[in-house]
């Protein structure tokens, strides 16, 4: 009897979704559910691949604009069924892994590009449009968006920015949250709400921060405006080889405190300088961009702190060719992953990337290299980009091998992020500055807000009574 009562439901959700979205919009296809499962995170991806349980959404749909996202909420609020937005997939925390089935609505036909306003150097497009699309169109125009992840060919809009995310020349132009001027979100009952497309305002808090980095738990974001900037003159490389980790610091703190905004800023330490450069010390490769001139004075005060701290100048060709080969790890086929997991062996990988102060930037590294290699099977790798005048981010490859059992390899995987969060929290970092949350950090929110996280929980209950909008992430209610 509940078997056919659960059908029932089912049968009658279908049609009201079709009803919204058309029949060619709505799927409840068993391949395309098992497609939908996750993202490309270890437990969105690999554990599937492993043959562990992972629940498959429901329903699959598809909507075309903001009027269909809105009913389909509705009609999810009416049924109290849960919603995992989805826009990409290539999240690697868990995010979009749908944990209590349901619907899983991915925005990709929201694809459009509303306007490119080039007096006022705006952009406007709907949040399914890929990353990559957007700034092939706005680079055909003489302009660029400057938010460039590795994941810019396959992650959207609405992913960055639900994601919080970070591109690779955000020491210059900023993370996401930087470029949004105003959005419009599609709330958990139904109503859409816009905020005020303006280089700022007083009028109260900033609701586009509300949303931002919120996961897919608050609302579903349909449209964004963001800042655009010409394309740079000249994008020039430099690469320096310093001694020892600590020098390395010590120039990266003197650059950003000269003010000299590289657009990248990246340094390996001494294991990742001789694994991916072959080169024995820490690894530096700066750019910056813009007018000629510009460009070639940052260069000059760069060169005089380098030398200051000992650097080896070792040219403009490595930079040249990590830019060139800068979206390697999301895909493989080009220079292969060094989290790659294959189906047979119970590895189990994962990027903590941690930011803080440059005092903390050091200790962290320090004591997360000891404290995760006491892990059987561990190794630890780690370079630093993303840069502020005050510290910077962390991007450590933490691997673990040789697992003996499935069961073991999520355990040892949980373990890894145990460890390194209590020493972030411990030396006063955050534990994610642009991967997110998701499910891998879910379990630590209460400790990264303190008595805060209850406001945060508040909100939450306030715009999702029923619980429908990604339920289980950020560390809110479990359903």
């Amino acid at each position: 009897m509940a078997e056919k009562h659960r059908s029932l439901r089912e049968s009658i959700l279908y049609n009201d979704l079709v009803a919204i979205l058309g029949v060619e919009n709505v799927s409840r296809d068993e391949v395309e559910r098992q497609a939908y499962i996750g993202d490309v995170s270890f437990l969105g991806m690999v554990m599937p691949r492993h043959n562990m349980e992972v629940d498959r959404p429901d329903f699959i749909v598809w909507p075309t604009s903001t009027e269909q996202v809105s009913e389909v909420l509705k009609a999810a609020n009416t049924h109290k069924i849960p919603v995992t937005p989805y826009c990409g997939g290539a999240g690697v925390q868990g995010a979009a892994v749908p944990m209590f089935g349901g619907i899983v609505m991915d925005v990709k036909k929201m694809d459009k590009i509303l306007e490119i306003d080039e007096t006022n150097l705006m952009v406007t497009c709907q949040t399914g449009l890929i990353g990559q699309a957007l700034e092939w169109a706005l680079n055909a125009k003489g302009y660029t968006y400057a938010h460039i992840p590795q994941s810019t060919y396959c992650s959207g809009i609405g992913g960055f920015l639900a994601g919080h995310s970070a591109g690779v020349l955000s020491t210059k132009y900023g993370k996401i949250a930087s470029m949004v001027l105003g959005m419009e979100v599609v709330l958990p009952d139904g109503r859409v709400m816009r905020t005020r497309a303006v280089p700022q305002s007083a009028a109260g808090p900033n609701l586009n921060h509300l949303f931002i980095g919120s996961e897919g738990t608050l609302g579903v974001i349909t449209e964004a405006t963001m800042i655009i900037h010409p394309l740079p003159e000249l994008r020039e490389f430099r690469s320096f080889l310093y001694p020892n980790l600590h020098s390395a610091f010590e120039a990266a703190r003197k650059i950003m405190r000269r003010g000299l905004l590289p657009g990248t800023l990246r340094i390996s330490d001494e294991e990742e300088s001789k694994e991916l450069y072959k080169q024995e010390g820490a690894f530096m490769t700066i750019s910056y961009d813009g007018f000629e001139e510009l460009v070639k004075l940052q260069h000059r005060e760069t060169m005089k702190i380098a030398l200051e701290e000992n650097a080896v100048d070792i040219g403009s060709a490595p930079g040249d060719r990590w830019w060139n080969r800068r979206f390697s790890s999301v895909y493989p086929k080009d220079n292969g992953n060094p989290l790659d997991m294959g189906r047979h062996t119970l590895n189990v990988g994962n990027v903590i990337e941690s930011a803080g102060s440059f005092t903390y930037l050091e200790a962290a590294h320090r004591e997360l290299r000891r404290t995760l290699l006491k892990i059987p099977g561990q190794t630890f790798m780690a370079h630093f980009s993303h840069w502020y005048k005050t510290g910077g981010m962390m991007y450590p490859y933490c691997v673990n091998s040789g697992a003996a059992s499935e069961e073991e390899m999520v355990d040892r995987y949980f373990r890894m992020h145990r460890a390194a969060v209590e020493v972030i929290h411990r030396l006063g970092g955050t534990m994610t500055h642009h991967h997110g949350v998701g499910l891998s950090l879910r379990g630590f929110m209460r400790e990264e807000f303190g008595e805060s996280f209850e406001m945060l929980q508040s909100i939450k209950r306030t715009l999702d009574p029923n619980n429908i909008m990604n339920p289980g992430k950020l560390g809110f209610d479990w359903r």
